[in-house]
């Protein structure tokens, strides 16, 4: 064979070896038939009631028979699409509550109550919880997930595994374990004691939450105004008692904010921030650390501490017309605290008292 063809022949197949993977792009690059965005499949979506969505999908399928027990006063056993046993309530037979009241007694078949449902103290139910009525738990309950769509109220030292959504106020009583999510269209309240990790509605009470010695207001007349981009100080800053800043503060070092001040912006710190007392932060505030924010503060915007957060007595996050999240792996609470939307401790929420 000629050199030259030789040659000839190695610069082809090379160039070839080369190309061959670009044709697709190439193809794609001129015809554009692959544009339209990704369909996102929502169980992975991340939203806080997409179980209860899902559950209450799943038990439609029982409408009948609950609507047949809640015309007749009845109780009825039906099977779901995937073949699990489920008792639709129309009234309460007094054999279910006889082995509920028993000593550690558990449950293990799914409940569809068409009435308010009161349950008993002692009891584990393994299987999920629709209640069309005011569901009502006693002392020391275990719940797997339960969908209520009005109120829901559980008893003290009550646990949930995986997930609570109320369509009217989920209340919480002392000691409550709250280990999965819960949610509610209305109103959350938890009491002393209640560990939890995520919480989302429109207002969050820990505890019962007053008026008395409210949180500031913002001031309108700095609001309105233009104000500077940004502050940015490298190293520990310290922001003066009754001070009003009217900019974003960026720090590299620790922060704190004594007590009366204003931001009229956003905060951020590589560090640890510490807000005293009657604080007013008008945007975000967020900590590359620990975070403690001071009795009768007011966060406009979202909260974010890489490690630790303490909220104090009277804080207030958020707004009703403006909801915002509040999030930590570690979270402690005080009572009386309130939060306009999610409180998300990512690995431990603690309600505290006197913090």
């Amino acid at each position: 064979m000629s050199p030259y063809l030789a040659v000839g022949a190695l610069i082809f197949i090379s160039s070839l070896m080369f190309i061959l993977p670009l044709v697709p792009s190439l193809v794609e690059l001129r015809s554009k038939s692959d544009a339209l965005p990704l369909n996102v499949v929502q169980q992975n979506a991340g939203e806080i009631r997409h179980f209860a969505d899902s559950f209450r999908s799943y038990i439609r399928a029982l409408e009948p028979t609950m609507r047949h027990c809640s015309v007749s006063g009845s109780m009825a056993r039906d099977i779901l699409p995937d073949g699990e046993e489920c008792v639709v309530l129309g009234a309460v037979d007094e054999t279910m509550v006889f082995s509920l009241q028993q000593q550690d007694s558990a449950y293990a078949v799914v409940i569809a109550a068409v009435i308010d449902l009161i349950v008993p103290a002692g009891v584990t139910f393994s299987k999920d919880i629709y209640a069309r009525g005011q569901f009502k738990g006693g002392e020391n309950n275990n719940y797997r997930a339960i969908l209520g769509e009005k109120d829901v109220h559980l008893g003290p030292s009550s646990h949930v595994i995986r997930w609570v959504h109320a369509v009217g106020k989920f209340t919480a009583d002392l000691g409550c374990r709250l280990h999965g999510r819960i949610s509610s269209d209305s109103l959350i309240r938890l009491q002393a004691d209640c560990s939890f990790l995520r919480l989302n509605a429109p207002r969050i009470e820990i505890g019962r939450a007053t008026e008395n010695g409210a949180a500031p207001s913002p001031n309108s007349s700095l609001r309105g105004s233009r104000r500077p981009r940004r502050f940015w100080y490298d190293g520990d800053f310290e922001v003066k008692a009754g001070q009003v800043i009217p900019s974003d503060i960026v720090v590299r070092g620790n922060l704190r904010i004594r007590s009366g001040a204003r931001i009229c912006g956003s905060v951020k710190s590589a560090n640890n921030i510490v807000l005293e007392d009657a604080v007013l932060v008008e945007g975000s505030l967020i900590s590359a650390r620990k975070m403690r924010i001071g009795h009768r503060c007011a966060v406009h915007g979202p909260v974010v501490a890489e490690r630790e957060l303490a909220l104090a007595t009277g804080v207030r996050c958020g707004t009703f017309e403006h909801p915002t999240t509040v999030s930590a792996p570690s979270i402690e609470v005080s009572e009386d605290v309130v939060v306009f939307g999610t409180l998300w401790a990512r690995e431990r929420g603690q309600v505290v008292t006197n913090l």
